[in-house]
């Protein structure tokens, strides 16, 4: 779980590359969030519905937030996962673009126990229906990368909602399959610099370990604090400073997720 430097993106980086294991793991997990509406996560549910029929954005978009920690800590306990945290993770409620290394499809459980926030999520997440509706309804924007207006109008629709939200993305731009952080891509940092959106950046280790093992891995996050793109000429600058936050502190964090005991 080393991350040493940024590494290519070899074959097995990909989704037609994990295990026929990995993949029914990953749709019974996202499969489950229909029973799980209608047990313990009903109350967020009812109460989402509810503020949603009376128009009240906030409070539904709060009670669906609520809805997904439930189903994030139900993935923890189900999968026995033991998860750290480094520091209290502090995030502003709104205006800020959280930045978060893509690791895989189990990012998603594990920041909604931990950041709760909507995201800027790609299409990827349509193909499980109810994950996918639940995801609406807790604020996130979803696009079609394949589709440039899809982009756009997401985009528009973050910049609008950031005045009552903040919003989860991933700067990698896709899924690694790796502990390693990625290159980061342009569109999310333009986006931040252009529109002077700070960014807050959270980190994540050991993701990587359900790959192989569907039970008793353990995670760690750590929050490292606010960037504020004015600071910046530049949106390369910009990248470059976010670049090495985290990758260095991607480093720290693996170096602290192995010194927790289970």
């Amino acid at each position: 779980m080393k991350n040493t430097s940024q590494d290519t993106n070899p074959p097995e980086r990909t989704w037609e590359a994990q295990s026929f294991r990995y993949k029914i793991f990953i749709a019974n997990t996202y499969l489950k969030t229909l029973p799980l509406m209608l047990t313990g996560a009903l109350p967020k549910l009812v109460k989402g519905v509810y503020y949603s029929a009376k128009g009240d954005k906030e409070n539904r978009i709060a009670a669906f937030l609520a809805g997904s920690k439930i189903w994030g800590d139900t993935v923890r306990r189900n999968t026995k996962t033991n998860l750290f945290s480094a520091n209290e993770i502090s995030i502003p409620k709104s205006g800020h673009l959280v930045f978060s290394n893509h690791v895989n499809e189990m990012d998603f459980p594990f920041d909604c126990y931990f950041i709760q926030k909507p995201y800027l999520a790609n299409q990827v997440i349509k193909s499980t229906l109810f994950a996918y509706w639940w995801m609406k309804a807790m604020g996130s924007e979803v696009f079609d990368n394949r589709n440039t207006m899809s982009i756009s109008i997401s985009v528009r629709n973050l910049i609008k909602g950031s005045k009552d939200n903040s919003y989860i993305v991933y700067p990698e731009g896709r899924n690694t399959y790796s502990e390693v952080i990625q290159p980061l891509k342009k569109g999310m940092l333009k986006l931040a610099f252009d529109h002077k959106l700070p960014i807050a950046i959270v980190l994540k280790s050991g993701i990587t370990s359900f790959q192989k093992n569907l039970k008793g891995n353990k995670i760690a996050y750590k929050y490292f604090g606010v960037v504020q793109p004015t600071q910046f000429e530049s949106w390369e600058k910009l990248r470059d400073h976010i670049q090495k936050i985290m990758v260095d502190g991607k480093l720290e964090l693996d170096a602290f997720l192995e010194k927790q005991e289970f």
